[in-house]
């Protein structure tokens, strides 16, 4: 059981690795992709959509690529 369980915990670990990475490059470039409003958002509208970005990155990733096909 509990290799399973360091198994979860480690892929939890590696989502949110990925995620944190994702949503650095989301705020500075991608929000304004997604949203004409948000590129020219302020700073502290970029920090505090990291978290959400972080948790929510393969939607908002697939949202990003849609946006980049469509243009």
């Amino acid at each position: 059981m509990e290799p399973l369980i360091t198994l979860i915990v480690n892929l939890f670990l590696l989502y949110l690795l990925l995620g944190l990475l994702f949503a650095v490059a989301f705020a500075w470039k991608g929000a304004g992709a997604i949203d004409s409003k948000a590129a020219q958002a302020s700073w502290f509208f970029k920090l505090l959509i990291l978290p959400g970005a972080m948790a929510l990155w393969p939607y908002l990733l697939s949202k990003w690529i849609g946006k980049k096909r469509n243009t």
